[in-house]
């Protein structure tokens, strides 16, 4: 397997980034690549990252981190995708643990949510298989919350 790494966003890697694909299926159900990049830019609490299977850029994530917020609601992974042609490989789940360790190293991170649709099956499984559990709660766009409790 590649080493897998998860790096700041760069001029560097910026467009490798917003080049990325997802499956036809998986499209409409994560704001693309640029969209993130740009809202990161204007919300200081976003922090956008880039993912590499050696030297080659296989995917994005971002982490919000709202200090304002009580412990439930301070840390969150609104963005993460794997390209298309990488998925399947193991890649996702050692940069999410990787991003998990990252998180955790601060001392007021308790727990690190997310929010997927109750429909996208196989993004659910995927965050269970790495210890996320459904709270049963909703956004207020209707995407169930999962969290990590660390």
């Amino acid at each position: 397997m590649a080493v897998i790494s998860v790096r700041e966003l760069t001029l560097d890697n910026i467009y490798k980034c917003i080049n990325l694909n997802l499956d036809e299926s998986q499209k409409n159900r994560i704001a693309p690549n640029v969209y993130s990049i740009a809202e990161s830019k204007v919300n200081p609490n976003y922090t956008p990252y880039v993912i590499y299977a050696d030297q080659d850029v296989i995917g994005f994530a971002m982490v919000d981190y709202d200090p304002t917020l009580d412990g439930e609601d301070k840390y969150w992974v609104p963005r993460f995708m794997i390209d298309v042609r990488q998925q399947g490989k193991g890649y996702g789940k050692e940069a999410m643990k990787q991003i998990i360790h990252m998180l955790k190293e601060a001392p007021d991170c308790e727990r690190i949510r997310l929010s997927t649709e109750p429909d996208n099956i196989p993004a659910i499984k995927f965050y269970e298989s790495i210890g996320f559990k459904n709270t049963g709660k909703l956004l207020e766009e209707s995407e169930v919350i999962l969290e990590l409790l660390l």
